[in-house]
Protein backbone atom coordinates (compact mmCIF):
# COMPACT_ATOMS: atom_id res chain seq x y z
CA UNK A 1 0.00 0.00 0.00
CA UNK A 2 1.20 3.45 -1.02
CA UNK A 3 0.47 6.54 0.59
CA UNK A 4 0.15 9.62 -0.24
CA UNK A 5 -1.27 13.20 0.05
CA UNK A 6 -3.14 14.96 -2.54
CA UNK A 7 -2.42 19.39 -2.61
CA UNK A 8 -5.28 21.54 -2.37
CA UNK A 9 -6.79 22.54 -5.89
CA UNK A 10 -6.09 26.14 -5.64
CA UNK A 11 -2.31 25.17 -5.44
CA UNK A 12 -2.58 23.35 -9.29
CA UNK A 13 -0.71 24.95 -12.01
CA UNK A 14 -3.40 26.74 -14.19
CA UNK A 15 -3.16 24.24 -16.84
CA UNK A 16 -5.01 21.69 -14.99
CA UNK A 17 -8.00 24.69 -14.71
CA UNK A 18 -10.74 23.10 -17.79
CA UNK A 19 -11.91 26.59 -17.96
CA UNK A 20 -8.09 28.31 -18.57
CA UNK A 21 -7.23 25.46 -20.29
CA UNK A 22 -10.27 25.17 -22.84
CA UNK A 23 -9.75 29.87 -23.04
CA UNK A 24 -5.97 29.10 -24.42
CA UNK A 25 -6.71 26.48 -26.90
CA UNK A 26 -9.25 28.96 -28.50
CA UNK A 27 -6.75 31.66 -28.76
CA UNK A 28 -4.14 29.40 -30.06
CA UNK A 29 -6.87 28.33 -32.50
CA UNK A 30 -7.52 31.92 -33.54
CA UNK A 31 -3.31 32.76 -33.77
CA UNK A 32 -2.67 29.94 -35.81
CA UNK A 33 -5.12 30.51 -38.12
CA UNK A 34 -3.84 34.38 -38.71
CA UNK A 35 -1.00 32.86 -40.37
CA UNK A 36 -3.18 31.70 -43.11
CA UNK A 37 -0.37 28.78 -44.08
CA UNK A 38 -3.13 27.27 -46.60
CA UNK A 39 -4.13 28.37 -49.76
CA UNK A 40 -8.08 27.39 -48.60
CA UNK A 41 -7.53 28.83 -45.12
CA UNK A 42 -10.84 31.10 -44.22
CA UNK A 43 -9.92 34.71 -45.38
CA UNK A 44 -11.49 36.75 -43.00
CA UNK A 45 -11.28 37.18 -39.00
CA UNK A 46 -15.05 37.96 -37.84
CA UNK A 47 -16.25 34.80 -38.12
CA UNK A 48 -13.69 32.81 -35.98
CA UNK A 49 -14.08 35.50 -33.90
CA UNK A 50 -17.89 35.55 -33.57
CA UNK A 51 -17.42 31.48 -33.00
CA UNK A 52 -14.74 31.98 -30.37
CA UNK A 53 -17.10 34.49 -28.27
CA UNK A 54 -20.05 32.30 -28.80
CA UNK A 55 -18.38 29.51 -27.64
CA UNK A 56 -16.34 31.06 -24.68
CA UNK A 57 -19.61 32.52 -23.45
CA UNK A 58 -21.96 29.90 -23.74
CA UNK A 59 -19.32 27.51 -21.65
CA UNK A 60 -19.01 30.19 -19.00
CA UNK A 61 -22.74 30.55 -18.75
CA UNK A 62 -22.46 26.68 -17.94
CA UNK A 63 -19.56 26.71 -15.57
CA UNK A 64 -21.48 29.32 -13.13
CA UNK A 65 -24.78 27.82 -13.21
CA UNK A 66 -23.10 24.38 -12.11
CA UNK A 67 -20.92 25.67 -9.69
CA UNK A 68 -23.86 27.41 -8.17
CA UNK A 69 -26.02 24.18 -8.30
CA UNK A 70 -23.25 21.88 -6.78
CA UNK A 71 -22.21 22.51 -3.24
CA UNK A 72 -18.35 23.72 -2.49
CA UNK A 73 -16.44 21.09 -0.85
CA UNK A 74 -13.29 21.20 1.40
CA UNK A 75 -10.34 20.08 -1.26
CA UNK A 76 -9.82 23.77 -2.29
CA UNK A 77 -8.71 24.42 1.19
CA UNK A 78 -7.23 21.41 2.21
CA UNK A 79 -4.85 18.44 1.10
CA UNK A 80 -6.20 14.96 1.18
CA UNK A 81 -4.76 11.95 2.46
CA UNK A 82 -5.40 8.64 0.06
CA UNK A 83 -3.80 5.43 0.35
CA UNK A 84 -3.09 3.26 -3.46
CA UNK A 85 -3.70 -0.17 -3.34
CA UNK A 86 0.20 -1.07 -5.58
CA UNK A 87 -0.68 -4.73 -5.96
CA UNK A 88 -4.36 -4.41 -7.14
CA UNK A 89 -3.57 -1.52 -9.50
CA UNK A 90 -0.63 -3.64 -11.33
CA UNK A 91 -2.91 -7.00 -11.51
CA UNK A 92 -5.70 -4.58 -13.32
CA UNK A 93 -2.82 -3.74 -15.91
CA UNK A 94 -2.07 -7.02 -15.95
CA UNK A 95 -5.73 -7.71 -16.81
CA UNK A 96 -5.59 -4.64 -19.33
CA UNK A 97 -2.14 -6.01 -21.09
CA UNK A 98 -4.12 -9.55 -21.60
CA UNK A 99 -7.29 -8.47 -23.28
CA UNK A 100 -5.13 -6.09 -25.43
CA UNK A 101 -3.17 -8.92 -26.26
CA UNK A 102 -5.87 -11.10 -27.16
CA UNK A 103 -7.61 -8.08 -29.43
CA UNK A 104 -4.03 -7.03 -31.29
CA UNK A 105 -3.20 -10.98 -31.81
CA UNK A 106 -6.86 -11.30 -33.27
CA UNK A 107 -6.02 -8.45 -35.65
CA UNK A 108 -2.92 -9.59 -37.05
CA UNK A 109 -4.40 -12.96 -37.53
CA UNK A 110 -7.12 -11.65 -39.34
CA UNK A 111 -5.22 -8.56 -41.12
CA UNK A 112 -1.64 -9.11 -41.24
CA UNK A 113 0.81 -7.13 -38.96
CA UNK A 114 -0.14 -3.83 -37.86
CA UNK A 115 0.58 -0.73 -40.33
CA UNK A 116 4.40 -0.17 -38.83
CA UNK A 117 5.54 -3.29 -40.05
CA UNK A 118 3.42 -3.65 -42.77
CA UNK A 119 1.20 -1.17 -44.58
CA UNK A 120 1.63 2.50 -43.04
CA UNK A 121 -1.03 3.80 -45.14
CA UNK A 122 -3.41 1.53 -44.01
CA UNK A 123 -3.45 2.98 -40.51
CA UNK A 124 -7.18 4.25 -40.95
CA UNK A 125 -8.70 0.86 -42.15
CA UNK A 126 -6.00 -1.73 -40.41
CA UNK A 127 -7.60 -3.95 -37.89
CA UNK A 128 -11.16 -4.28 -35.80
CA UNK A 129 -12.38 -3.47 -32.31
CA UNK A 130 -9.87 -0.39 -32.09
CA UNK A 131 -12.69 1.76 -29.96
CA UNK A 132 -11.62 -0.68 -27.14
CA UNK A 133 -7.72 -1.91 -27.81
CA UNK A 134 -6.83 1.72 -28.05
CA UNK A 135 -8.45 3.17 -24.40
CA UNK A 136 -6.62 -0.21 -23.72
CA UNK A 137 -3.91 0.68 -23.82
CA UNK A 138 -3.69 4.34 -22.74
CA UNK A 139 -5.04 3.24 -19.80
CA UNK A 140 -1.87 0.66 -18.95
CA UNK A 141 0.33 3.31 -20.09
CA UNK A 142 -1.15 6.00 -17.59
CA UNK A 143 -2.05 3.82 -14.94
CA UNK A 144 1.60 2.49 -14.68
CA UNK A 145 2.89 6.28 -13.88
CA UNK A 146 1.75 5.72 -10.35
CA UNK A 147 2.85 2.44 -9.40
CA UNK A 148 5.89 3.35 -7.27
CA UNK A 149 7.81 0.05 -9.00
CA UNK A 150 10.30 1.31 -12.08
CA UNK A 151 10.54 -1.79 -13.47
CA UNK A 152 6.64 -1.91 -13.78
CA UNK A 153 6.34 1.55 -14.82
CA UNK A 154 8.61 0.82 -17.79
CA UNK A 155 7.29 -2.58 -18.85
CA UNK A 156 3.61 -1.01 -19.22
CA UNK A 157 4.43 1.97 -20.49
CA UNK A 158 6.33 0.94 -23.05
CA UNK A 159 3.86 -1.99 -24.00
CA UNK A 160 1.03 0.20 -24.29
CA UNK A 161 3.01 3.38 -26.60
CA UNK A 162 5.02 0.01 -28.18
CA UNK A 163 1.32 -0.59 -29.50
CA UNK A 164 0.03 2.23 -29.77
CA UNK A 165 3.27 3.40 -32.16
CA UNK A 166 2.83 -0.11 -34.11
CA UNK A 167 -0.75 0.91 -35.04
CA UNK A 168 0.52 4.91 -35.91
CA UNK A 169 -2.49 5.91 -33.82
CA UNK A 170 -0.72 9.81 -33.70
CA UNK A 171 -3.53 11.31 -31.84
CA UNK A 172 -3.80 8.33 -29.22
CA UNK A 173 -0.57 8.62 -28.48
CA UNK A 174 -0.52 12.28 -27.85
CA UNK A 175 -3.67 11.79 -26.01
CA UNK A 176 -2.39 9.52 -23.48
CA UNK A 177 1.44 11.35 -22.93
CA UNK A 178 -0.90 14.34 -22.96
CA UNK A 179 -2.87 12.22 -20.03
CA UNK A 180 0.04 10.73 -17.94
CA UNK A 181 1.66 14.45 -17.77
CA UNK A 182 -2.09 15.93 -16.16
CA UNK A 183 -1.72 13.09 -13.79
CA UNK A 184 2.21 13.74 -12.80
CA UNK A 185 0.92 17.92 -12.79
CA UNK A 186 -2.02 16.36 -10.30
CA UNK A 187 -0.16 14.74 -8.11
CA UNK A 188 3.24 16.65 -7.96
CA UNK A 189 4.30 18.93 -4.99
CA UNK A 190 6.65 20.60 -7.35
CA UNK A 191 7.00 24.22 -7.32
CA UNK A 192 5.02 25.98 -9.58
CA UNK A 193 8.27 27.07 -11.59
CA UNK A 194 9.48 24.08 -12.23
CA UNK A 195 6.02 22.44 -13.25
CA UNK A 196 5.51 25.76 -16.22
CA UNK A 197 9.02 24.82 -17.20
CA UNK A 198 7.93 20.52 -17.63
CA UNK A 199 4.63 22.20 -19.64
CA UNK A 200 6.84 23.58 -22.15
CA UNK A 201 9.09 20.76 -22.17
CA UNK A 202 6.04 18.31 -22.62
CA UNK A 203 4.84 20.95 -25.19
CA UNK A 204 7.59 20.67 -27.29
CA UNK A 205 8.00 16.36 -26.55
CA UNK A 206 4.20 16.76 -28.45
CA UNK A 207 5.01 18.57 -31.17
CA UNK A 208 8.27 17.07 -31.64
CA UNK A 209 6.34 13.66 -31.22
CA UNK A 210 3.77 14.65 -33.50
CA UNK A 211 6.53 15.87 -36.42
CA UNK A 212 8.32 12.74 -36.47
CA UNK A 213 4.87 10.21 -36.57
CA UNK A 214 3.94 13.00 -39.12
CA UNK A 215 6.87 12.61 -41.16
CA UNK A 216 6.65 8.72 -41.12
CA UNK A 217 3.19 8.71 -42.24
CA UNK A 218 3.02 11.13 -44.54
CA UNK A 219 6.25 12.92 -47.47
CA UNK A 220 7.03 16.05 -47.34
CA UNK A 221 5.73 16.84 -50.85
CA UNK A 222 2.21 15.28 -49.94
CA UNK A 223 1.70 17.32 -46.55
CA UNK A 224 2.48 20.56 -48.99
CA UNK A 225 0.35 19.43 -51.88
CA UNK A 226 -2.96 17.71 -49.57
CA UNK A 227 -2.79 20.79 -47.11
CA UNK A 228 -2.41 23.28 -50.20
CA UNK A 229 0.17 24.90 -48.34
CA UNK A 230 1.31 28.52 -49.47
CA UNK A 231 4.58 28.80 -50.93
CA UNK A 232 6.11 30.93 -48.54
CA UNK A 233 5.65 28.69 -45.80
CA UNK A 234 6.43 25.52 -48.27
CA UNK A 235 10.32 25.58 -46.62
CA UNK A 236 9.54 26.40 -43.62
CA UNK A 237 10.04 23.20 -40.39
CA UNK A 238 7.69 21.02 -40.41
CA UNK A 239 7.73 21.22 -36.48
CA UNK A 240 5.84 24.65 -36.68
CA UNK A 241 3.80 23.52 -39.75
CA UNK A 242 2.47 20.19 -38.69
CA UNK A 243 0.80 21.85 -35.31
CA UNK A 244 -0.16 25.07 -37.34
CA UNK A 245 -1.98 23.70 -39.68
CA UNK A 246 -3.89 20.75 -38.01
CA UNK A 247 -4.85 23.39 -35.47
CA UNK A 248 -5.76 26.31 -37.91
CA UNK A 249 -7.02 24.20 -40.81
CA UNK A 250 -9.41 22.52 -38.47
CA UNK A 251 -10.80 25.50 -37.61
CA UNK A 252 -11.30 27.28 -40.77
CA UNK A 253 -12.99 24.62 -42.17
CA UNK A 254 -15.68 25.15 -39.31
CA UNK A 255 -15.66 28.83 -40.58
CA UNK A 256 -16.67 27.74 -44.08
CA UNK A 257 -19.27 25.20 -42.52
CA UNK A 258 -20.74 28.08 -40.50
CA UNK A 259 -20.87 30.67 -43.14
CA UNK A 260 -21.90 28.83 -46.09
CA UNK A 261 -22.62 25.12 -44.98
CA UNK A 262 -24.40 25.22 -41.56
CA UNK A 263 -27.81 24.31 -40.02
CA UNK A 264 -28.49 21.60 -43.13
CA UNK A 265 -30.08 19.35 -40.21
CA UNK A 266 -31.29 18.48 -37.64
CA UNK A 267 -29.88 15.11 -37.81
CA UNK A 268 -28.70 12.51 -35.02
CA UNK A 269 -25.03 12.62 -36.88
CA UNK A 270 -23.56 14.24 -33.50
CA UNK A 271 -24.07 11.24 -31.73
CA UNK A 272 -22.87 8.68 -34.39
CA UNK A 273 -18.99 8.70 -32.98
CA UNK A 274 -20.85 6.92 -29.81
CA UNK A 275 -21.93 3.86 -31.70
CA UNK A 276 -19.25 1.22 -32.68
CA UNK A 277 -17.30 1.84 -36.27
CA UNK A 278 -19.11 -0.55 -37.47
CA UNK A 279 -22.60 0.02 -36.31
CA UNK A 280 -22.44 3.98 -37.66
CA UNK A 281 -24.58 5.44 -40.68
CA UNK A 282 -22.61 7.38 -43.24
CA UNK A 283 -22.39 11.07 -42.69
CA UNK A 284 -25.23 13.02 -43.90
CA UNK A 285 -23.34 16.21 -44.63
CA UNK A 286 -20.97 14.34 -47.22
CA UNK A 287 -22.23 16.22 -50.04
CA UNK A 288 -22.21 19.68 -48.04
CA UNK A 289 -18.26 19.40 -47.34
CA UNK A 290 -17.52 19.27 -51.55
CA UNK A 291 -19.22 22.46 -51.91
CA UNK A 292 -17.06 24.35 -49.60
CA UNK A 293 -12.93 25.08 -49.56
CA UNK A 294 -12.66 22.25 -46.93
CA UNK A 295 -9.58 19.79 -46.39
CA UNK A 296 -9.75 16.85 -44.40
CA UNK A 297 -13.31 16.67 -43.14
CA UNK A 298 -12.02 18.23 -39.67
CA UNK A 299 -13.39 21.17 -38.24
CA UNK A 300 -13.05 20.83 -34.51
CA UNK A 301 -15.34 19.39 -32.09
CA UNK A 302 -18.12 21.67 -33.12
CA UNK A 303 -18.72 20.63 -36.84
CA UNK A 304 -21.65 18.48 -35.88
CA UNK A 305 -23.83 20.33 -34.03
CA UNK A 306 -23.04 23.28 -36.43
CA UNK A 307 -23.90 21.51 -39.51
CA UNK A 308 -27.41 20.70 -37.29
CA UNK A 309 -28.50 23.29 -35.50
CA UNK A 310 -26.10 26.11 -36.86
CA UNK A 311 -25.40 28.62 -34.40
CA UNK A 312 -27.59 27.96 -31.63
CA UNK A 313 -25.96 24.20 -32.05
CA UNK A 314 -22.56 25.77 -31.10
CA UNK A 315 -24.15 27.59 -27.74
CA UNK A 316 -26.12 24.62 -26.60
CA UNK A 317 -22.44 22.21 -26.94
CA UNK A 318 -20.76 24.46 -24.98
CA UNK A 319 -23.10 25.12 -22.48
CA UNK A 320 -23.15 21.67 -21.68
CA UNK A 321 -19.67 21.08 -21.41
CA UNK A 322 -19.83 24.11 -19.30
CA UNK A 323 -21.60 22.63 -16.83
CA UNK A 324 -19.65 19.54 -16.82
CA UNK A 325 -16.48 21.59 -16.08
CA UNK A 326 -18.44 22.85 -13.08
CA UNK A 327 -18.61 19.33 -11.87
CA UNK A 328 -15.10 18.72 -13.11
CA UNK A 329 -13.49 21.64 -11.06
CA UNK A 330 -16.05 21.19 -7.80
CA UNK A 331 -15.88 17.50 -7.62
CA UNK A 332 -13.38 15.60 -9.97
CA UNK A 333 -10.04 16.40 -8.09
CA UNK A 334 -9.03 14.33 -6.01
CA UNK A 335 -11.57 11.63 -6.24
CA UNK A 336 -11.67 11.18 -9.53
CA UNK A 337 -8.49 12.38 -10.59
CA UNK A 338 -8.36 9.81 -13.83
CA UNK A 339 -11.16 10.88 -15.01
CA UNK A 340 -10.09 14.58 -14.91
CA UNK A 341 -7.08 13.54 -16.74
CA UNK A 342 -8.85 12.35 -19.49
CA UNK A 343 -11.30 15.62 -19.53
CA UNK A 344 -8.26 17.91 -19.71
CA UNK A 345 -6.81 15.91 -22.85
CA UNK A 346 -9.94 16.03 -24.56
CA UNK A 347 -10.26 20.03 -23.91
CA UNK A 348 -6.96 20.08 -25.24
CA UNK A 349 -7.91 18.66 -28.51
CA UNK A 350 -10.66 20.83 -29.35
CA UNK A 351 -9.15 22.45 -32.20
CA UNK A 352 -9.50 18.84 -34.19
CA UNK A 353 -11.91 17.13 -33.28
CA UNK A 354 -14.98 16.34 -30.58
CA UNK A 355 -13.55 13.34 -27.79
CA UNK A 356 -16.23 14.16 -25.31
CA UNK A 357 -18.53 12.68 -26.96
CA UNK A 358 -16.76 9.36 -28.59
CA UNK A 359 -17.25 5.79 -27.75
CA UNK A 360 -13.64 5.56 -26.92
CA UNK A 361 -13.65 8.34 -24.60
CA UNK A 362 -16.57 6.26 -22.80
CA UNK A 363 -14.56 3.13 -22.86
CA UNK A 364 -11.56 4.41 -20.78
CA UNK A 365 -13.88 6.57 -18.51
CA UNK A 366 -15.33 3.18 -17.77
CA UNK A 367 -12.14 1.62 -17.28
CA UNK A 368 -10.44 4.42 -15.16
CA UNK A 369 -13.86 4.79 -13.13
CA UNK A 370 -13.50 0.96 -12.07
CA UNK A 371 -9.67 1.40 -11.71
CA UNK A 372 -10.44 4.38 -9.14
CA UNK A 373 -12.87 2.41 -7.31
CA UNK A 374 -10.26 -0.13 -7.14
CA UNK A 375 -7.37 1.22 -6.34
CA UNK A 376 -7.21 4.33 -4.72
CA UNK A 377 -8.61 4.61 -0.87
CA UNK A 378 -9.57 7.86 0.66
CA UNK A 379 -8.58 9.00 4.49
CA UNK A 380 -10.96 10.45 6.14
CA UNK A 381 -8.80 13.00 7.87
CA UNK A 382 -8.24 16.02 6.02
CA UNK A 383 -4.70 16.83 6.59
CA UNK A 384 -2.99 20.70 6.08
CA UNK A 385 0.25 21.12 4.57
CA UNK A 386 0.82 17.75 4.61
CA UNK A 387 3.81 16.26 1.53
CA UNK A 388 2.77 14.15 -1.41
CA UNK A 389 4.30 10.83 -1.78
CA UNK A 390 5.62 9.13 -4.57
CA UNK A 391 4.52 11.80 -6.59
CA UNK A 392 7.68 13.79 -8.18
CA UNK A 393 9.90 10.99 -7.86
Amino acid sequence: MAEGVFRPRRELPIYCNPIALFVAVWILMLVCLSFHVSYVIYPQFGTPILICVVSIGSLLLGYFASSAILDPDTSNNAAVAYGLDVTRLWHLNLLFCALASALIGFNWFTSGPPPLIGDPASYLIYGKLKQILFPLLACIAVNATLDPSRLRRAFFVTFGFVWLALYVTRGMMLATFLQMFFLFSLRSNMSRKKQYSMFLGALAIGIAGMTVIGNLRTAHDVFIGFLQIRNEYSDWPMAFLWPVAYISIPFSNLCWVVSHGASHGPTLSFLYPLLPSFMAPSDPFTDVYSGLNMIDNASTYLQAYALNFGYLGIYFVNLLIGLGFGWLVRRAFPRHILILTIFLTATTQVFFSDNFLLLSTGVQVFLQFWVQQKCLLWDKRVCFGANSLDTGR
